[in-house]
């Protein structure tokens, strides 16, 4: 079983950790931020903001429910800079 417990800033980090393949993700540094920002009323935000852009994310890749995703879901990003016309 993978549990992936770094690096999830975003709904779509979980997504993408779903899809390759980990069983959950760990939120701890949201739940920190949000509690810190506005005590358990930040934390229920954060959580919040996290699942608007789990459900998003979902959306956008035409899947209904997190048992859909697969690695095909996931990209890589190959460069970081435009590619140069001349």
């Amino acid at each position: 079983m993978i549990l992936l417990d770094t690096g999830i800033m975003s709904g779509a980090d979980i997504v993408a950790a779903i899809a390759l393949g980990a069983r959950c993700t760990l939120i701890g540094r949201a739940y920190l931020y949000g509690l810190m920002a506005g005590g358990e009323a930040g934390v229920r935000r954060a959580i919040e903001i996290l699942t608007g852009q789990l459900t998003r994310t979902m959306r956008l890749l035409g899947v209904t429910c997190l048992e859909e995703l697969s690695p095909k879901h996931v990209t890589q990003l190959r460069r970081l800079v435009p590619l140069s016309t001349a």
